[in-house]
């Protein structure tokens, strides 16, 4: 199981793949390559369409159901979507450096030194008002996790830990983890300026980089160069640049955070999906 999210710019592929079919088709493909990876270890040279693979499917009402299916089945779908890959090559809204690098996964369970990691961004210095301003729009707009306690009763499929981190702060409020990954995993849409508000709660977002300098040497930041013609006109930048050290959860929170920072910076949504 993943959390599915995609930076909705209006691209060149999107007029012959809708986004809707473009996310059916990678979630497909990615979980026929899985099944055929498994496959192969035990028998290299067991054929694609000897390869069962379980989907699970929506229908139009979002009743969930599973189908079975073959790998060779599911690639072969893939070609209608794969022949656009080229059109990818140049587009600013990759996470990635490859085709359809558009939309990522974050895979589950959730580690621990994930929530952990997600926790740490929200600062508590007695000064910083950003606890008092994250608990109040999560007061005001109804986030208080209980959807995500009841996911975390389900012995290693959504989360590692079975009870939920949380923070107190100076001011006297409480944060649960659980609240965190409502408010990011569990909206549909995050809008461009909700992308911009979410990046600076998270302390993730640095604005107004000079223009003077090679991006070369920021190093720790993921940059963002608006232009016009070839003339540098603003630079941002992304406080979520993996590390070596980083486990499998952190990287991808990361790469979801890039998601967020590019659509902001692109002015589209982020669409995302448990």
């Amino acid at each position: 199981m993943a959390i599915t999210y995609l930076v909705d710019l209006a691209c060149r592929v999107k007029p012959h793949v809708r986004a809707s079919k473009m996310l059916r088709l990678l979630y497909q493909r990615d979980r026929a390559n899985e099944a055929l990876n498994k496959a192969r270890r035990k028998d290299p040279g067991v054929p694609a369409d000897g390869v069962r693979v379980n989907l699970t499917v929506k229908d139009r009402a979002g009743k969930a159901s599973l189908a079975v299916t073959t790998a060779a089945e599911i690639l072969a779908r893939f070609e209608e979507l794969d022949r656009h890959a080229p059109l990818c090559e140049q587009c600013p809204a990759r996470v990635g450096a490859h085709a359809f690098g558009c939309r990522g996964e974050i895979h589950l369970p959730i580690s621990l030194r994930g929530e952990a990691w997600l926790m740490g961004l929200i600062h508590g210095a007695a000064e910083d008002p950003t606890p008092k301003l994250l608990l109040n729009y999560l007061a005001s707009n109804g986030v208080v996790g209980h959807r995500v306690a009841e996911m975390r009763r389900v012995p290693d499929i959504f989360f590692e830990s079975r009870k939920a981190l949380t923070r107190r702060y100076g001011s006297g409020g409480k944060l649960s983890v659980n609240q965190v990954f409502e408010l990011l995993f569990m909206t549909e849409t995050i809008s461009a300026r909700h992308a911009r508000f979410l990046l600076g709660v998270f302390d993730l977002y640095a604005a107004g980089l000079p223009l003077d300098r090679p991006i070369s040497d920021f190093a720790d930041l993921r940059v963002f160069e608006h232009r016009e013609g070839d003339r540098p006109v603003a630079r941002n930048g992304l406080r979520a640049v993996s590390q070596r050290d980083d486990d499998a959860t952190i990287r991808e929170y990361k790469a979801f955070f890039q998601a967020m920072f590019l659509a902001c910076e692109l002015g589209c949504d982020l669409k995302v999906s448990l």
